[in-house]
């Protein structure tokens, strides 16, 4: 399937069920960037705009990006501060963008081509800006997120070759990159029985690959029970970034 158009099918999940990122990773953010109030900064990637709204909301520049015209639909949908804006694009070429003070991406950077996209961003960048990659990775130290990530392996044939827990660290090795400097921060949500089924169902490698949907879904409840407290799952996040200047 056509990266761009993977989660057009689950584009109201994903608005309602995603996480943001810890207020301690956006700062990390800004001061590993050196960004003052009013720097421009282009979030690749952009998605409904959850980290987007963040990085605004400290007063920089904010140009979300995104190939997919649902996921920006639903963006603009939420508003947010001023000194927001968002185009339609692909994070590799970022077309009609003439510089920018930093380049980050929330849960996007292992969709990207890094042989087209990190030239490109060394053209926008200053000779010392930074590309900031960063994801909220489900902490598989937990019991509950451990039998998650099993679940999937046994279901969903694309997770492995797509889903962010696997492919996240392999960008931290890529000889592309340099000057690599990386953060992590605990996170998590704290879902009833119908949020979590509507968080999974937000992922594309299950929305877009499990055919037999009320199976999978008794094994997702079966998973809830084994490890709700109080009638709510814990969905525990390592939430990672990394910090990179193109080479």
């Amino acid at each position: 399937m056509d990266p761009r158009e993977r989660f057009s099918r689950t584009v109201e999940d994903y608005r309602r069920y995603r996480p943001d990122y810890p207020d301690a990773l956006i700062a990390w953010v800004i001061a590993e960037a050196a960004l003052e109030p009013g720097a421009t900064v282009v979030d690749v990637g952009c998605g409904t705009g959850i980290s987007a709204r963040q990085l605004a909301a400290r007063g920089l520049t904010v140009i979300g990006v995104d190939p997919n015209d649902a996921m920006l639909e639903a963006a603009r949908a939420e508003g947010g501060p001023p000194g927001l804006r968002y185009v339609r694009g692909d994070g590799e070429t970022l077309e009609g963008i003439d510089r920018a003070d930093a380049i980050v991406g929330g849960q996007a950077f292992h969709w990207l081509d890094l042989d087209r996209a990190l030239p490109r961003f060394a053209a926008l960048l200053p000779p010392a800006g930074r590309v900031i990659a960063f994801w909220n990775l489900r902490d598989d130290a937990d019991p509950a997120m451990a039998a998650y990530d099993a679940l999937l392996r046994t279901w969903s044939p694309e997770y492995e070759d797509v889903g962010a827990e696997p492919r996240a660290r392999a960008i931290a090795a890529d000889p592309r990159i340099q000057d690599l400097r990386e953060a992590s921060f605990p996170h998590a949500q704290r879902f009833d029985r119908a949020g979590f089924h509507g968080r999974v169902w937000s992922s594309s490698y299950v929305r877009n690959v499990i055919e037999d949907r009320a199976a999978f879904d008794a094994a997702l409840d079966q998973l809830f029970d084994a490890h709700a407290e109080d009638g709510a799952l814990a969905f525990r996040y390592r939430s990672l970034a990394l910090s990179f200047r193109p080479a």
